[in-house]
């Protein structure tokens, strides 16, 4: 193997970065990967083990003269979001990543760079490795999981039974100077209501679709008042309804519950002499939407075309899609009165989708609090009812970490920065977006949190992008951490 970055420091550590970058670790995909630090571990000679799941659990034992200390956790996933260019020959079940440096900016080409979280992996396989004498540090635990980028699936099935320590340093985080302080609890909610079809025959099909939206995450965007494709589809499709007998032919809108959608398509069948009005309606409502997201999202793009299909559903299901997608809620619900810009619960309308024997509208909400989460949704679930909706999946509770006041490792951290910055201290960040570090507060009590990582962006998309030099320096900083805790 080539290592192209043999010759920056922290070299342990970026040696691992590129170890792990030639490992395909695509979420579902982490068993090659949890067996590599598997196999460290072994040959470091250091308790590990590998659960079901794929979660790895390494333990390092404390420098000598620091056995009586009480460990640190450090937690990172060991998935990454495999998105490539429409031109890129890349199989991300088979090959491994193809890494390029230019100045200061690590980037791989064509694909994404799994920075996220492949800093925080090979961060914490460099303390594995690292020599002990090297420099004084407590017990340390190390927690690998896995399928974060699809739902926490590992950390929400994660044992913690021989997890020691009582302080965790979260690495799934950044920009250098920044640590988050919370996050959000999320779920999912599915509603349905089954489908007949019959033939089209002698109706008018039109196709209705939604375009130029910028979408983006549902939580860090929701407060950014872009429009929701799905949403923007239900009010014009309530706006025909109120004029014009139609059937819905098929309906799409969006392609992951956690992202804002950008597109919604719509086939209805209409009588051929409601053409026109069909069309003046849809001009009308689309100028109304333009005007009122013209500061937010002014690239909105309604497209009317004639279009052809072959069945239609039944008047009774048309209007229960209708009807719930116009009526659901969507958005923010409750903005916090202690932290400025922070929503308290917000949902987001993501995917609609027509399957062969019903139609699904996915939602996810997510909050701080359980109590409004869970009112929230028996509101959404009430009201898609009403509309006719006839089934509920619910999606697991992804627990919220909550803002912990008195948090003695957040304050070392800030004081330790602080002294390296000219007094400077760390952002502090909360977060509407969940991180894994909300089950684990929730698994073990008491757990005193703080988050660390690297200058990088773009993450889940192919310009993804790292700082080298920031790499190094919050490397350093972790092991400085780890010195200082030795001192308690």
């Amino acid at each position: 193997m080539v290592y192209i970055l043999k010759d920056y420091e922290p070299k342990l550590a970026l040696k691992y970065f590129e170890d792990i970058s030639a490992i395909p670790r695509g979420s579902y995909n982490e068993a090659a990967v949890a067996q590599f630090v598997a196999s460290r571990a072994k040959a470091l000679g250091l308790y590990h083990r590998v659960d079901a799941r794929n979660n790895v659990v390494v333990k390092k034992p404390a420098s000598a003269g620091c056995e009586g200390l009480p460990a640190v956790l450090f937690q990172a996933h060991l998935d990454m979001v495999c998105e490539k260019n429409g031109d890129t020959e890349h199989d991300f079940t088979k090959d491994g990543l193809v890494l390029q440096l230019d100045g200061d900016i690590l980037t791989a080409k064509g694909t994404t760079l799994g920075a996220d979280d492949g800093k925080g992996v090979a961060y914490m396989l460099a303390l594995m490795d690292s020599d002990s004498d090297a420099f004084p540090h407590p017990p340390l635990e190390f927690l690998f999981t896995t399928g974060e980028e699809v739902g926490f699936w590992g950390a929400m099935d994660f044992d913690p039974f021989d997890i020691t320590a009582r302080r965790l340093i979260g690495l799934d985080a950044g920009p250098e100077d920044t640590i988050w302080t919370t996050s959000a609890g999320a779920q999912e909610v599915t509603v349905s209501c089954p489908t007949e079809f019959v033939p089209t025959e002698g109706a008018g099909v039109l196709h209705i679709a939604v375009r130029g939206l910028q979408g983006g995450h549902s939580a860090m965007r929701i407060t950014d008042e872009l429009g929701n494709a799905n949403k923007i589809m239900g009010r014009i499709l309530h706006s025909v309804e109120k004029e014009v007998y139609f059937r819905i032919c098929k309906i799409t809108g969006g392609l992951m519950f956690n992202a804002i959608p950008r597109e919604a398509d719509a086939w209805i069948a209409i009588e051929a002499v409601d053409e026109d009005v069909v069309r003046q309606i849809v001009l009308d409502v689309t100028d109304d939407i333009k005007a009122e997201l013209h500061a937010s999202d002014p690239g909105l793009v309604v497209i009317v075309e004639d279009s052809e299909a072959k069945q239609m559903m039944s008047a009774s299901a048309t209007k229960t899609v209708v009807d719930t997608i116009y009526n659901m809620p969507n958005g923010v619900r409750m903005m916090s009165k202690e932290i400025e810009g922070l929503p308290v619960t917000s949902t987001n309308m993501g995917v609609v989708k027509t399957l062969e024997d019903k139609v699904t509208v996915n939602t996810m909400l997510r909050s701080s609090s359980r109590t409004c989460s869970d009112d929230y949704i028996d509101n959404m679930v009430s009201i898609a009812k009403l509309c006719g909706m006839t089934d509920v999946e619910y999606g697991a509770w992804l627990s919220a970490w909550p803002y912990m006041k008195d948090s003695k490792l957040r304050e070392m951290t800030q004081r330790m920065y602080a002294e390296r910055h000219n007094g400077e201290r760390m952002k502090e960040m909360a977060g509407h977006g969940g991180l894994e570090l909300g089950v684990f507060s929730e698994k073990i009590p008491g757990l005193d949190i703080v988050t660390l990582g690297c200058d990088h962006g773009d993450e889940h998309t192919v310009t993804e992008w790292m700082s080298i030099s920031s790499f190094g320096r919050v490397y350093d900083f972790i092991k400085d951490m780890l010195v200082e805790m030795t001192k308690e």
